[in-house]
């Protein structure tokens, strides 16, 4: 699954609005799998046998390059263990699967793994390394809607909407980094972490250190920037040989091209359904409708995505753990008796 995050809209921090558009999704995907028929979804995965672990192996190696960008937009003496990194990494995505619901991203939590004077850093890197994250998924888009116009299959409209797609969240990623290096967005983010993680603690003066780190991140620094967004690249396209193995895995005749534009067609529909919690619906019904325009059954599209979730259900049930690992956490810092 794709993972994105922008500064949130009024609407979307009611946990109703959450809520409500959840229960959307879910009625849009049982709309969607009985399009595609449970029967014709069971045969394909019925072909899912023990190789359908081969799917973790892109999505762990993937996780980990992604792991780094982050901890090199701080100081040396104040970056997590290459351990302590990775661990992080994985425990904000476990969260991200589920805090949704509850209008919260999980990527503060990788702040637990830094000292406490060193959060107030550690928050202006996470949203910098998410607008190069983001940076780095408009252009696999654009890759995806190249490789898109190649197949002769798909309409040409697929391929040129998702390059306008792609340009247009190259566009809003660049709005909200300059908007986040200009606006005192520190204090607001101070808010919503003391309200939602009461493990960190925070200065007075956080807020402010914020916004003097992202300034710093977002002007005078960006050359930075550069070798972060060339690494989430390469983390991202190690995700999209999940698709690959997936497609292999449900017995569909799989090749780059065909699994390159199914792995960013979650990108695209982030654009217009980020707000839905885990895309819920929305990534069945898209992967299921370009796999019928690509000539395979959809019902490998929708099982595609089904694979991906028990994937990230998987990995879930690690976060507690890791996150009482973090050398931040209250219960990591007390001593054995």
């Amino acid at each position: 699954m794709t993972e994105a995050t922008a500064p949130p809209a009024r609407a979307e921090s009611r946990p109703g609005f959450r809520i409500v558009l959840g229960l959307l999704g879910t009625c849009l995907l049982v709309l969607i799998f009985l399009w595609v028929g449970p029967r014709a979804v069971a045969d394909q995965l019925s072909k899912v046998g023990p190789r359908a672990l081969w799917i973790l192996a892109p999505y762990v190696v993937g996780t980990a390059i992604g792991a780094f960008p982050w901890t090199w937009l701080l100081p040396s003496q104040e970056r997590p263990t290459v351990r302590g990194t990775i661990a992080s990494r994985f425990a904000a995505s476990g969260a991200n699967a589920l805090l949704p619901f509850f209008g919260l991203a999980g990527e503060p939590l990788r702040l637990l793994w830094l000292a406490s004077d060193a959060r107030a850093r550690g928050l202006a890197a996470i949203v910098v390394d998410r607008v190069v994250y983001n940076s780095a998924n408009a252009l696999l888009l654009l890759v995806g809607a190249c490789f898109a116009l190649s197949i002769e299959q798909l309409p040409r409209s697929v391929g040129i909407s998702g390059a306008a797609i792609a340009l247009a969240i190259g566009a809003i990623t660049i709005g909200i980094a300059r908007s986040a290096a200009h606006l005192r967005i520190g204090d607001r983010l101070h808010g919503v972490l003391k309200k939602r993680i009461a493990a960190l603690q925070t200065t007075r003066d956080f807020g402010a250190e914020v916004d003097a780190s992202l300034r710093e991140l977002l002007g005078g620094q960006r050359r930075r920037l550069w070798p972060c967004l060339v690494t989430h690249l390469a983390g991202r396209a190690a995700l999209c040989a999940e698709i690959y193995v997936a497609l292999w895995t449900l017995g569909a005749a799989p090749s780059v091209s065909r699994a390159f534009v199914l792995a960013t067609v979650p990108i695209a529909t982030g654009l217009v359904a980020s707000s839905i919690p885990s895309q819920i619906g929305v990534q069945e019904a898209a992967q299921a409708f370009t796999c019928a325009a690509l000539g395979i059954p959809p019902a490998v599209g929708f099982s595609l995505v089904l694979l991906q979730r028990a994937r990230q259900l998987a990995f879930i049930p690690l976060t507690p753990f890791l996150v009482s690992t973090a050398t931040g956490t209250p219960f990591a810092r007390r001593q054995p008796t």
